[in-house]
């Protein structure tokens, strides 16, 4: 298994050297500290790392340390962002997921402030094993961006009023991916980024801020359907959009969309996003039906790449790929020395963030669907939070050995068995028609004819399920399909 690594590894260095990318290393370091919590996450993994400093709880039960939890309209699958006072979700209703929804809660009571609705431009299917609301909005000063399966880009003030939409799908043409669409969004302080990787024309598009006008679209040619993230990495003062998408890791300039560098080779990097710590990317990538089936060449694919600058031209030098990592829906974290990925069987693997060697591997009874946040204590004390997909939490103390810290439960069996009630009485509601649906392409074409509850079973579905996090305020917003929760301290006078 080492030597399968290493020599995938070599692979990779050989085409950065042919490439001319192997070059001399001039640190350009960028914001690498993490944000404070009481001001914002403002996207997807907040800006893109997954860190924050917040004076989070390490211990609660369905019946202490809950603040509060408020029901979300429809259903979705997107993270919490944050801005202010204001917890913004998406979700989404009708059986083409025509109605689109985007709601603010208070960060402190979990009141439901308001809902503004987006009507689709484009049909998407509402089917469980599709992208329902998946994508992440983006938040700033001006207010929330959001960004639905069916392709429309939407800006809001911070009171819901609808500035501009724009339907990039509608515009671009349809989309041929079995699963959906489910990137979230990246953004800088001037432009929005549009991910979208098919079986046909693929594209990364820049959208202003200000007016929504699309500024430019790269061509990505036809690629393997994908559906993870853009995020955004600095050298200097200049922005790149780093796009690690349907085997490839990619750099664009992110005021002109030009190319700057391609990595290739990689396998199984279809729904792991990237990470960007400092000049530091470290990309996620996992085995996956109908995809990748070279466990050692997804191994490696789970790699260090760091950015380089030589006389001015950008470039980048894979550090390792790593032996037996597996990222699965879960974006890596790389945090206190170590990165952690997690497996479709809910198997840790935590290796040595400067040379990729293997620290150890454990089983920790799911897999998550949420990515992890590394916690930066204001005493200094480090702690990586695993949210699993059952609404468990495991608090971790990083180090060379498995060092759990607390193992905490969100809802108990009876609000699961509400839950489950509820999302099936959802789905059968928005259910379409049998002569209306579209035939299932893809891999989900050998799926077409099974019942659902065969594959709820194969594919471990069943709600509620956890499907992202984010931290404000040293409070932890954790988001089902249809509940967001809200773990830290209750304010006094406000009811649970």
């Amino acid at each position: 298994m080492r030597k399968s690594r290493m020599d995938f590894g070599r692979r990779l260095l050989v085409a950065n050297f042919s490439a001319g990318h192997f070059l001399p290393i001039i640190f350009y370091l960028f914001v690498a500290l993490p944000i404070h919590a009481g001001e914002k996450w403002t996207g997807f993994r907040s800006d893109g790392s997954g860190t924050v400093t917040a004076d989070l709880p390490t211990r609660w039960s369905p019946d202490e340390g809950i603040a509060w939890q408020a029901d979300i309209p429809g259903y979705g699958q997107s993270s919490p962002v944050v801005w202010g006072d204001h917890v913004y979700v998406t979700s989404s209703e009708g059986p083409w997921q025509q109605d689109c929804q985007v709601h603010a809660f208070d960060l402190q009571s979990g009141e439901n402030l308001w809902t503004t609705h987006v009507e689709a431009t484009t049909k998407v299917e509402n089917y469980f094993r599709n992208s329902r609301a998946a994508p992440t909005c983006c938040v700033d000063e001006s207010g929330v961006y959001s960004f639905f399966a069916n392709g429309d880009v939407t800006a809001m003030t911070h009171a819901g009023k609808i500035r501009w939409s724009t339907p990039v799908i509608k515009t671009f043409g349809e989309v041929d991916n079995e699963r959906g669409v489910a990137s979230s969004l990246a953004q800088t302080e001037t432009h929005l980024f549009v991910l979208v990787d098919h079986h046909g024309p693929s594209y990364l598009s820049s959208i202003d801020k200000r007016s929504g006008d699309v500024v430019w679209k790269a061509d990505r040619g036809d690629r393997v359907p994908s559906w993870s993230s853009p995020v955004i990495a600095k050298t200097g003062k200049q922005a790149i959009v780093v796009t690690s998408s349907a085997d490839t890791v990619d750099a664009y300039d992110a005021a002109s969309g030009k190319r700057l560098w391609q990595l290739d080779g990689l396998q199984g990097n279809h729904i792991p996003s990237a990470s960007v710590i400092g000049n530091r990317i470290f990309v996620g990538s996992t085995t996956m039906y109908g995809g990748a089936t070279d466990e050692d060449a997804v191994a490696g694919s789970n790699c260090c790449i760091e950015l380089t600058e030589d006389d001015g031209k950008l470039g980048y030098k894979v550090r390792w790929g790593a032996e037996r990592a597996n990222s699965y829906y879960s974006t890596p974290l790389a945090f206190a020395g170590y990165v952690y990925y997690v497996n479709k069987v809910g198997v840790l693997y935590c290796v040595n963030q400067e040379s990729g060697d293997q620290v150890f591997a454990k089983r920790i009874g799911n897999p998550c669907w949420a990515s992890a946040v590394g916690v930066t204590k204001p005493d200094g004390e480090q702690l990586v939070y695993f949210v699993l997909k059952n609404g468990f939490t495991i608090v971790l103390r990083p180090g060379n050995e498995y060092d759990q810290v607390a193992r905490n439960q969100l809802y108990d069996a009876s609000a699961m068995m509400d839950a489950r009630e509820t999302a099936e009485k959802q789905r059968k509601a928005n259910t379409v028609p049998a002569d209306q649906a579209k035939p299932k392409s893809g891999p989900e074409k050998v799926f077409a004819g099974m019942p659902e509850s065969q594959l709820h079973q194969m594919f471990s579905y069943g709600d509620p399920m956890v499907y992202g996090v984010a931290v404000a305020r040293d409070r932890l917003l954790i988001r089902t399909g249809q509940t967001l929760f809200c773990v830290g301290q209750q304010p006094k006078g406000v009811a649970k």
